[in-house]
């Protein structure tokens, strides 16, 4: 089962208007498929902070496999 790099990324504007990503969670997460391994995070994140929605706390959801 291949295993997927999970981020959970909050845009946030600095003084002079430039965006920057800032990492709100990382999970690694073992999943049969790309979209399986985001609904799991969502999950995991949720759970994790006690919340139904996590883009209270995130604006963007980032998948990735890990380099072999």
């Amino acid at each position: 089962m291949p295993s997927f790099s999970v981020r959970f990324m909050k845009i946030v504007c600095d003084d002079a208007g430039g965006e920057h990503r800032a990492c709100q969670a990382a999970f690694r997460v073992d999943a049969a498929s790309l979209s399986a391994a985001a609904q799991q995070a969502e999950t995991d994140f949720c759970r994790q902070r006690r919340v139904r929605d996590w883009t209270i706390f995130a604006d963007v959801l980032e998948l990735r496999t890990p380099p072999a």
